[in-house]
Order: C-alpha cells, then sequence, then structure tokens
C-alpha cells in the first residue's frame, strides 16, 4: 500500500484525503508554478559518515518510530506458493530493510528530506546489517537502541503470482514477542531537545502498539514531542493480527491503536482497516465518515484501496486519480515509499511554520489550489509506483532524480 503527508494544512481548513496503495495518475504534470518547489540536495554516498548521529541546526527532520526488520520475500519462482512451500524449498531471499518506520526514513533521506529512525535492533549481525544501511544511507540513528536479549525481526513475506506480498508469519516460527523491536525501551530514548526543535514530524506505525514495552516508549516519545510548538503526528494503521498476543482481544487492540490515532493529524489506513477501526465499508467513496470519528487534531487521512485506484479531498477540492502503469515486480514497501514521497513532497513545497508560504497558499484559486494538491499526491504516487520496480524494502527505493525522470517520460519508458 502507499502513504502520506505534511505542510501548511495546517492554515487550511480540514481536509481528507484518499490514496490507493498503487500509484496512480499519468503523464507529467509540474509542481503548480506559484509555488516554489524547494528540494533539499541528496548526499553522495561518500559524503556520508556511519558514525555521525548529530543533528545539523540547518536540520529540518522527520522522526521515524517503531520497528525495523528484514523481509524474507519469496523468490520470483515461488510466487503464488505457500510458506510451507516455501520453507521447505529454501525459496526465500533475505532483504535488509522492513518496518514502516525504517523504511519511510530510508526513503525519506533518498528524496533528499533528514529523518531519523527510533527502533530497536538485536545484537546479530541483522542487526549490524540494518544499522549500516541506515547509517550509509543518512538517516540519523542518535535513538537506535540494540538488545542482545532478543534477535532481530525477520518476517516472512510469500508473493502472488501477480507479485503482491502477503505476511507468512515470523523466522523460525517464534511468537510475535520474540524479537528485538518488541523492547523499545522508553527508559533509553535520551530524546535531545535540539532534535525535537528541528523535528517536523512524527512517522508511527501501529505495529508496535502489539508489545507492551515498545507501546510505552513510543507513548511517551510522542507525547514528548507533540508538546513542542511545530512537531505534527502522522500515524500510519498497520492492522495484523499475527502481531498481538493471543490473550489480547481484537477489541483491545482496536482501543489500543484509536488511542494513539486520535492524537494524530494524519492518519493513513486502508479500506479495510478503515472497516475495521471505525465500523465504515464505504471509506474509499466516503473519505470524511473517517474524519468525522477523528479529534479535531486530524488535519487529514488517507484511505488506500490497492487497485481499486483513490480519491480525495485536499485544499477544500477532491478528485479521483489512477494507477501508473509500470513492471511489478513486488509490492513490499511501496506504502511506506509513498509516505515518504507525499511527506518530502509537502515538506519541500511549503514549511508550515514559514509565514510568507502561509500567504502564498491564501493567494491561489480554488483551481490552482487543486492542481497542487494534484501535483504533490502524483509525486507520492510515483516514488510509491518505482518502488514496486524491484525488489527489496529499501533496495528498490528511487532517488529523486529517478522519481523526476520518470515524472518527465511517463511510464513507457519503465514498460
Amino acid at each position: 500500500d502507499i502513504n502520506m503527508m505534511p505542510f501548511s494544512l495546517f492554515f487550511l481548513p480540514s481536509w481528507v484525503l484518499i490514496l490507493s496503495c498503487i500509484p496512480f495518475s499519468h503523464g507529467f504534470l509540474p509542481i503548480h508554478q506559484q509555488l516554489n518547489f524547494r528540494i533539499l540536495a541528496l548526499k553522495e554516498e561518500n559524503e556520508l559518515d556511519p558514525n555521525t548521529t548529530s543533528i545539523s541546526e540547518d536540520d529540518n527532520l522527520i522522526l521515524c518510530v517503531g520497528d525495523a526488520l528484514l523481509d524474507c520475500i519469496a523468490t520470483n519462482e515461488a510466487r503464488g506458493w505457500s510458506v510451507d512451500e516455501t520453507t521447505t524449498k529454501n525459496a526465500w531471499t533475505a532483504f535488509p530493510g522492513g518496518g514502516a518506520p525504517a523504511n519511510v526514513a530510508t526513503a525519506l533521506v533518498k528524496l533528499g528530506t533528514p529523518s531519523a529512525l527510533c527502533a530497536c535492533l538485536g545484537m546479530d549481525d541483522d542487526g549490524d546489517l540494518l544499522q549500516s544501511i541506515l547509517t550509509n544511507t543518512g538517516v540519523n540513528t542518535l535513538l537506535l537502541q540494540r538488545t542482545d536479549k532478543l534477535p532481530t525481526r525477520r518476517v516472512m513475506v510469500t508473493r502472488s503470482i501477480e507479485g503482491d506480498r502477503e505476511f507468512g508469519g515470523f523466522y523460525d516460527n517464534r511468537a510475535a514477542d520474540e524479537f528485538a523491536d518488541s523492547l523499545l525501551d522508553a527508559a533509553s530514548i535520551q530524546v535531545e531537545e535540539l532534535l525535537l526543535q528541528r523535528c517536523q514530524w512524527i512517522v508511527c506505525s501501529t505495529l508496535s502498539l502489539a508489545f507492551p514495552k515498545s507501546k510505552e516508549a513510543i507513548t511517551q516519545l510522542v507525547e514528548h514531542a507533540l508538546q513542542q510548538k511545530n512537531v505534527k503526528l502522522l500515524v500510519d494503521v498497520n492492522w495484523r493480527p499475527v502481531f498481538w498476543q493471543p490473550q489480547h482481544t481484537e477489541s483491545h487492540a482496536r482501543d489500543t491503536i484509536l488511542q494513539l490515532v486520535q492524537k494524530a493529524h494524519v492518519v493513513k489506513l486502508t479500506d479495510q482497516e478503515a472497516e475495521w477501526l471505525f465500523g465504515i465499508p464505504d471509506a474509499l467513496e466516503n473519505p470524511t465518515r473517517v474524519h468525522n470519528e477523528l479529534s479535531k487534531n486530524a488535519q487529514a487521512v488517507l484511505v488506500t484501496a490497492g487497485e481499486k485506484g483513490a480519491s480525495y479531498s485536499l485544499f477544500g477540492c477532491t478528485g479521483r486519480v489512477e494507477a501508473f502503469h509500470v513492471p511489478v515486480v513486488e509490492t513490499t514497501g511501496a506504502g511506506d515509499a509513498f509516505t515518504a514521497g507525499f511527506l518530502h513532497a509537502l515538506c519541500t513545497t511549503i514549511q508550515p511554520n514559514r509565514s510568507e508560504d502561509k500567504e502564498e497558499m491564501d493567494m491561489l484559486s480554488q483551481e490552482e489550489k487543486a492542481e497542487a494538491a494534484n501535483d504533490v499526491i502524483r509525486f507520492a504516487s510515483a516514488v510509491g509506483a518505482l518502488t514496486c520496480t524491484k525488489e527489496g524494502a529499501i533496495a528498490a527505493q528511487p532517488t529523486l532524480d529517478q522519481v523526476e525522470s520518470f515524472l518527465i517520460h511517463g511510464e513507457k519508458v519503465w514498460s
């Protein structure tokens, strides 16, 4: 599925956005000429210092909080196979990167937006590999924790004939709470005030809420961050029953997730999750029904619906978009890449704290706002689309140059 956003939506009336899990729209439409699309230069890999965790005063970063893991994805020959068959034939490939927060963090940096990750990895080879990838990509790891009590999580991902991924369980048949990300420790999180002063957004997935220790850490960090004047919260609802302990009822899980959702400024969820969380079966057609279920803090809602495409309401404008046509290898991480693309486009288009940006938006006509909204959504959709053309949630993420080239030349060069 595909994700998200930030910006001076906070100077505008509340709005709701519906987006597709698969990228949408066709052809190239430049970001509206009246918006100064401020792009942050992507650091060259040889300029990155893996030991650097400080945050410069110029950074306006996005802090991603929650899980980081490895995806063990069924090979191409194993499309349509069951977990047992894939395991018996050893048809898995382990890809570094997984977990929405880690994926969003790396995708943001590849696009040029600074990010940091707060997560817990095991003291093992998988943890070493993930930390190395994060730091070499340029993600700030000041809040990254390591533990020798449990291993880094591996998620087994099967693939349909079409390439869509399906969660197939955890490595070595371990229980959900037998991995390092369940041990994110609130007491170990040293939230530097400089980090929060430079933070624009907190991005949280709800998977880690299934584990009491991680839930406590996330809750405390979010509450502390939201006390800062300009920090906004984006919550990506991920309902995966397999992550929750047997003694936890669906009602308990729903209530736990809702507690975080009701604090969010932006909520992203699928149409199925909207029905599960709010009892709304037609969220794609009626996104305002979801929006009406949220607190007054909610300034955006995203409801994804895969191949059904998406509808949206933004800046008081509504519309529909179609999917980009790209050769799909597999869709793992596409939703996270979309979240990063959306956040990057919005943050680099309009800064919430800049009065000149607010004035610029106020000067736009309704038609111009509709065009600007469409441009931002299409950019995010392109990021998600390109992530579907390769394997690996992190490895497949495109750079800013690749996204811009795709938008300029269209799908024909990728077919």
